[in-house]
């Protein structure tokens, strides 16, 4: 059911890193692609922080995708260098990565090689819309610890949902209200997308080819949410191979 080709490109230019722009995951920061970094030294990550996350705690958070996906877009164009360069997005970072590449499309910027995707299947999630304030607050607790987004030593910690909690309310509230059946969206750009089939199945994931409609690749790893936790050095393995031409595996 799964293939994985692996190949190379020709045309990377050979005076500077590729760059691939990382978005994250709801309630997370950029510092989330820190390890991954690591097993990509001849690749130059460049990691989107949302408004009220991170280094950005004091700013604004927003419950609507197109303000912050203007900021990412923003973000992109300030630090993109020229060259080659990627995009890459885990969980609601997918989500993300789509509407910075529209906006992208619509600027008449160069076009991304590659874009990758992982941890979220190209559904709409209205079941995180119409809940009160306090069975809100209960559902996006329950929805993160099954994800596995919280230590368990945080677990019951009342400072640290005191804290994060309206992050990841604010981005859950995003998500909801985010429509996949209204999106006017197809791209010939190559598309790799990383999944779980504990987390996300395959029969959902391989919808994401509605969009990406020249070539789109799936990944499968074993593991819940955060399969890249175990994972990162084996998708850095295939997202070097994409971007990096003569790539050898380096054992």
């Amino acid at each position: 059911m799964i293939q994985v080709k692996f190949y190379t490109r020709t045309c990377q230019s050979t005076m500077s890193k590729p760059q691939l722009f990382c978005f994250p995951y709801a309630g997370g920061n950029a510092s989330f692609f820190d390890e991954i970094e690591e097993d990509m030294p001849d690749i130059k990550l460049v990691k989107y922080e949302y408004p009220g996350h991170g280094k950005r705690h004091k700013e604004k958070l927003h419950i609507d995708f197109a303000p912050v996906a203007d900021d990412a877009f923003r973000y992109l164009h300030q630090n993109y260098s020229g060259g080659h360069y990627s995009l890459f997005g885990y969980s609601m970072g997918t989500i993300t990565l789509i509407e910075v590449y529209r906006r992208i499309v619509m600027s008449g910027m160069r076009f991304p090689d590659f874009v990758f995707l992982g941890a979220h299947t190209p559904y709409t999630k209205a079941e995180l819309l119409g809940y009160d304030s306090d069975e809100l607050d209960e559902k996006v607790k329950q929805r993160t610890l099954a994800f596995g987004a919280v230590p368990e030593a945080l677990r019951n910690n009342s400072s640290f949902w005191r804290f994060y909690l309206p992050l990841f309310r604010a981005d859950y509230t995003m998500i909801g209200k985010y429509r996949f059946e209204d999106l006017q969206f197809k791209s010939d750009i190559p598309a790799v997308v990383f999944y779980s089939e504990t987390d996300t199945p395959f029969t959902e994931m391989r919808d994401w080819n509605k969009y990406f409609i020249k070539q789109c690749e799936f990944v499968e790893y074993k593991g819940m949410h955060f399969f890249i936790k175990d994972h990162h050095k084996e998708m850095a393995e295939i997202i070097c191979n994409r971007l990096l031409p003569e790539y050898e595996v380096k054992k």
